[in-house]
């Protein structure tokens, strides 16, 4: 059986990456500037899958968090620097939420 390079795309992937937007509709979906997407990229807030062409392509996880990202940094005037902190810190939380809630439904049950 062979193995694929580490850096290549899966079938599913591409599949996915189909699905997924560009950077180029991904800034016009979020009302993000490009340079404002590549220095998220740089800074660890945003994390493109490539395709198989080299283009960058964005899931609904990654638009999920590059919105709550532009919200953050509107609302709370956050530094481009602490946002993947935060937001990994609101991810965690809400895991942490989830697994109260299974918890709970466990104990009644």
């Amino acid at each position: 059986m062979s193995q694929r390079p580490v850096d290549s795309v899966s079938p599913v992937e591409e599949i996915a990456s189909e699905q997924a937007l560009d950077a180029r509709e991904l800034c016009r979906v979020c009302e993000l500037s490009y340079e404002v997407l590549l220095e998220w990229v740089a800074e660890g807030v945003a994390e493109p899958r490539a395709s198989r062409n080299g283009e960058w392509r964005f899931g609904s996880a990654q638009l999920r968090r590059l919105r709550k990202a532009r919200r953050l940094q509107a609302d709370l005037d956050l530094e481009t620097a602490a946002l993947p902190l935060v937001l990994d810190l609101l991810d965690e939380l809400d895991q942490l939420r989830q697994r109260i809630r299974l918890l709970e439904r466990l104990v009644e049950n």
